[in-house]
C-alpha cells in the first residue's frame, strides 16, 4: 500500500511540474542587454484582421483592418510597465526617444480566455534582437495562472532576463 502511495504521489508531482507555467529564455547578446539605460514597453505587432474580397471580375482584393488591442492585452502591458518600473527598478520610459532598448510583447490567448503564451523580444536601438522569452501559462484545467498571476510571473521573468539572472 505504501509503495502505491509513493508511486501515485511521484506521478502527481511530475504531472503538476510538467504542466506549470514555464519560461524559455534565449539570450543572444547578454552584454548588450546590460548596457541599455532605458527601455520602452510596446506591442510587437498591431492587432488587425485581413479580409479578402472577391470582385465580380474574378480579381481579389486584400484589405487589412486595424482593430486595436484587446482590453486584457492593454491591461497586461500597463501592469507589466509599472511592475517592472516599481517592483524591479527596471528603467522604463513611455517616450521612445528617451529609450535605447525596446521590450516587445506579443500575447496569445486561450480560446476560452486567459493568457496562453507571452512572447517577449528585447531589442536594442538599432533593431538587433538581444533576447527572446517565451512565457507559457500552465495547463488550462490544472495549473492555469489567472491574468494577474501570469502578469506577475512574466514581470519576474523579464526582469531576470534584463538583469542577466
Amino acid at each position: 500500500m505504501n509503495r502505491f502511495v509513493v508511486v501515485f504521489l511521484t506521478s502527481l508531482i511530475a504531472f503538476v511540474l510538467s504542466a506549470c507555467a514555464s519560461v524559455d529564455s534565449k539570450i543572444y547578446a547578454g552584454n548588450k542587454v546590460q548596457t541599455v539605460s532605458a527601455w520602452t514597453l510596446e506591442f510587437a505587432y498591431e492587432s488587425g484582421a485581413v479580409e479578402q474580397l472577391k470582385k465580380s471580375t474574378g480579381d481579389s482584393e486584400v484589405k487589412v483592418v486595424s482593430t486595436g488591442q484587446l482590453p486584457s492585452d492593454l491591461q497586461l502591458r500597463d501592469d507589466l510597465f509599472f511592475m517592472l518600473k516599481d517592483e524591479y527598478a527596471i528603467p522604463l520610459t513611455k517616450n521612445l526617444g528617451d529609450a535605447n532598448g525596446r521590450i516587445l510583447i506579443h500575447p496569445i490567448h486561450f480560446l476560452g480566455g486567459g493568457f496562453k503564451l507571452l512572447t517577449i523580444t528585447l531589442v536594442d536601438q538599432q533593431g538587433e534582437t538581444l533576447a527572446r522569452l517565451k512565457i507559457t501559462n500552465g495547463d488550462r484545467n490544472a495549473t492555469f495562472k489567472d491574468d494577474e498571476d501570469f502578469t506577475k510571473y512574466a514581470a519576474r521573468a523579464i526582469a531576470s532576463a534584463i538583469r542577466g539572472k
